[in-house]
């Protein structure tokens, strides 16, 4: 059962679930069920880091957008400037 819930979490990338099921993790009875919950591990891991990864690529983009509206956007001063 947990086995499943995993790999349904796993394939939905729900990583609130994966979290919860981590936290609440059986002892496994065979060793084909130790053997497939370190593979459904390894694959969370690589999930992990993708979604990482694309959370660092999305912060960028926005911190370069930020940056060009700011270059462009041209403030009002509050003090009469003749110099102009």
């Amino acid at each position: 059962m947990w086995l499943n819930e995993f790999k349904v979490a796993l394939t939905s990338k729900d990583t609130k679930k994966i979290n919860e099921l981590l936290t609440d993790m059986p002892q496994f009875e065979e060793l084909s069920q130790m053997e497939e919950a370190f593979y459904l591990f390894k694959q969370a891991e690589t999930l992990l880091n993708e979604l990482k990864d694309e959370t660092l690529q999305t912060m960028n983009k926005i911190k370069s957008n930020i940056s060009f509206i700011e270059s462009t956007y041209t403030k009002n001063s509050t003090k009469l400037d003749i110099m102009q």
